[in-house]
Order: C-alpha cells, then sequence, then structure tokens
C-alpha cells in the first residue's frame, strides 16, 4: 500500500484538480458561448477532465524526475517520494511518461485534435522550456505561466473546437493570477530555492523592487483582464459588480505586500491568490445560473 501512496504522491492531485478546474470553467464558458447547455454534452467533460488528469498528475510526475537532484537540496522537497529513495528514478519517467501519453491520447480519441494538441503542447512547454528555465533566468514564472494558463483554453476548444477572444481573455485571466501567486511562494521559499540552485526573482534581487514590480502589474493585469469577460458579453453585470468587490479587497492586500514585503505579507498574497480565482469561477456560475 505505501508504494501505491508514493506514486499517488508524485502525481499531486491538488494541482491536477486546479487543472480540471480551469479546463471545466473554458468548457462551461465555451458551450455558454454557444449556446448549448452543459447537461447535454456531461460525457465530453467528463471525457475532458480524465483527459487532462492523467497528462497533469504525469507532467507532475516527470516534472519531480527532472528536478530529483534539485529537490534533494531543498528542505520543501527533499522528502519527496524521488529524492527520500522511495521511488526509483526510471520508474517514476515510466510512469510519467505513461500517463501523459495515454492522457493525450485519450482527449485525441474522446474530445478532438485541437485541444489534444494543446494538452501535448502544455506538458512540452512545461518540461522542457519551464523547468529548465528555473536554473537559468528569473524570467522562469513568466515562462511557466504560459502552460499553466493552457488548460483553461484546452476546456474551451473541448466545447467549441475553436479558439476566440473570449479564451485568449480567459487564458490571459490565468496567465496574469499565477504571477503574483507564484512569487509571492518564492518570498516565503526564496532560500530554499536559492540553495536548489533555482533563479527564482526575489531570492536573485532580495533588496530590488523588481518582485514589488511585477506583483502590482499583472495583478491590475489580472483583474482587468477578469472585467473584461463583462464588456464582451462572456459574463452579466452580477458577475462584474462581484469581480469588482473581490478586486477592491485583492488591491487592498497588494498594496500591504508592496508597503512592506515580509514573509507575512508574502502569505497573505498567496491565499488572496487562492481565493480570488476559486471565487470568480462561483460569480461565474452563480451568474450563468441568475443568482446574482
Amino acid at each position: 500500500m505505501q508504494v501505491v501512496n508514493n506514486y499517488l504522491e508524485m502525481m499531486k492531485f491538488r494541482i491536477s484538480m486546479l487543472v480540471m478546474l480551469t479546463g471545466y470553467l473554458g468548457f462551461y464558458l465555451g458551450l455558454r458561448s454557444e449556446g448549448l447547455l452543459s447537461i447535454n454534452y456531461y460525457d465530453k467533460l467528463v471525457y475532458l477532465l480524465i483527459g487532462m488528469f492523467l497528462s497533469s498528475s504525469g507532467c507532475a510526475v516527470l516534472n519531480q524526475y527532472l528536478e530529483k537532484d534539485f529537490d534533494a537540496q531543498m528542505k520543501r522537497t527533499k522528502n519527496r517520494p524521488i529524492p527520500s529513495n522511495r521511488v526509483l528514478p526510471l520508474n517514476a519517467l515510466l510512469f510519467g511518461s505513461i500517463l501523459c501519453v495515454f492522457g493525450v491520447f485519450f482527449v485525441y480519441q474522446t474530445i478532438n485534435s485541437l485541444t489534444a494538441f494543446i494538452c501535448l503542447l502544455t506538458i512540452l512547454l512545461y518540461l522542457f522550456i519551464y523547468t529548465p528555465s528555473k536554473r537559468f533566468s528569473t524570467f522562469n514564472t513568466l515562462i511557466g505561466s504560459i502552460p499553466g494558463a493552457l488548460p483553461v483554453l484546452g476546456g474551451w476548444t473541448a466545447a467549441t473546437n475553436q479558439i476566440n477572444s473570449i479564451s485568449w481573455i480567459l487564458f490571459s485571466i490565468l496567465f496574469c493570477w499565477q504571477i503574483p501567486h507564484f512569487l509571492a511562494i518564492a518570498i516565503i521559499y526564496a532560500q530554499d530555492y536559492k540553495d536548489g540552485g533555482f533563479k527564482m526573482l526575489p531570492s536573485e534581487y532580495p533588496n530590488s523592487k523588481h518582485t514589488q514590480y511585477h506583483v502590482l502589474f499583472f495583478s491590475i493585469a489580472m483583474i482587468g483582464t477578469s472585467l473584461g469577460l463583462y464588456f464582451v458579453k462572456a459574463v452579466d453585470f452580477g458577475y462584474f459588480l462581484g469581480i469588482s468587490i473581490i478586486s477592491v479587497f485583492f488591491l487592498i492586500i497588494v498594496i500591504q505586500f508592496l508597503k512592506d514585503t515580509s514573509n507575512k505579507n508574502a502569505k497573505k498574497l498567496m491565499l488572496a491568490t487562492l481565493f480570488y480565482f476559486p471565487l470568480m469561477f462561483i460569480l461565474i456560475i452563480l451568474d450563468v445560473l441568475n443568482l446574482i
């Protein structure tokens, strides 16, 4: 049973659930844009979520395989299954590869080729562009936010088999959301990242304003694109009002962070980002159901 738990741990269920949530958001709004009822497409949604779960889990496993030597040097990650010798690296490589290949193939067979391509692109960008960039460039957070935002695009194409302006707005929201979220984490674990050899903005430039500027710019961009859903008529006024109120509270926390970039305020910012996206998702659902 412990062997099974080790492999399940490498699959990172919480991250996979977030990927599935963003995929569902894109799928839901995609159906709405086509004037379709989601209840008539529940089977396609289930197929999409299964494919995304497999691909995301496989990607997480392969990422840990690629970073096993660096994970062993950091307190936060040294007890992961591979660096702690609970799973052999070759077994992790095979397991992750099978999950990724089967996930992409499953989406191709059950959804469409465009969505399968987006799944494949997400995996390739994450593993072979983002993962190495963490050791060479402080721009890695920006680079990693591209594959991190692609699942919502995949959800949209699963419903519509095309990409349009609304889907790019959804992509932009997710892209911008990740910057303050992961920079906050990078501040909290700055020394850990430095010990592991990762080029994170807060640890590489601890006495500059670079991190604050990034957080401010992308927080404003996230709020702007979130509001943009209303102006392209993807949602109604109830959503616009709700997200405006949430954004005000989010900006207050951002301002506190800008005044004092302590670990305490970084944790507040991280929690604020964790609340922002789910609350936005809830507002969209309530808006569609005419409950706000």
